[in-house]
């Protein structure tokens, strides 16, 4: 199915069983392409769920790796196994998923994940440390503005909020790896930290 935002492929529906020891039951997932780079094979995961999964936010924030936790909004991200998670109430996404037989493995990994940790959290330190993604513009404004699409993305802005996401590292950008850019870069680092 294709719509003016790319490419969005319907993956799976699991309709287990409800199993009260678990947050996750059931979900929906879908496979999206990158609609600012149609045909680059750049693909995103989105996974509904029905039920809220907020209360795990917590948990997920001690044992995940690099996390970025907003509690007040209800926002998690983190890394699991070198790859970057979104967590909202009701949704969790993925990036720079490879193709559409490995979604179905990282769906899996990631609710398995999440019922495990929900299913241990009286044994787990809930943290609500925060850190904040800083803002699309700020990242932008530090970038070196050439839309040289050397990154991959058709713009610098475009690049920043992959950035802002998490999609990619400052490593993608050839211009700001310049020694003229060592300043920026830097920058850019202490915004995320």
């Amino acid at each position: 199915m294709a719509n003016i935002f790319g490419f969005i492929m319907t993956l799976g529906y699991n309709n287990a069983v409800v199993d009260p020891d678990k947050l996750i039951n059931s979900y929906n997932f879908e496979l999206t392409e990158d609609h600012h780079n149609p045909g680059s094979g750049r693909y995103g995961l989105h996974i509904s769920l029905p039920s809220d999964i907020s209360a795990s936010f917590p948990y997920l924030n001690t044992v995940l790796d690099d996390t970025y936790y907003d509690h007040e909004n209800s926002i998690l991200i983190g890394v699991i196994n070198r790859r970057r998670y979104a967590f909202r109430p009701h949704e969790i996404q993925a990036g720079m998923v490879a193709d559409h037989a490995q979604a179905s493995s990282i769906v899996d990994e990631v609710v398995d994940l999440v019922n495990r940790i929900w299913g241990e959290r009286n044994g787990i330190n809930p943290s609500l440390r925060e850190r904040k993604i800083p803002p699309v513009y700020d990242i932008y404004q530090l970038l070196p503005k050439t839309n040289c699409k050397e990154c991959g993305y058709p713009t610098c802005l475009a690049f920043a909020a992959a950035i802002h996401k998490e999609a990619v590292s400052l490593e993608t950008c050839p211009v700001l790896s310049e020694a003229k850019y060592q300043a920026n870069k830097e920058q850019i680092q202490t915004l995320f930290s």
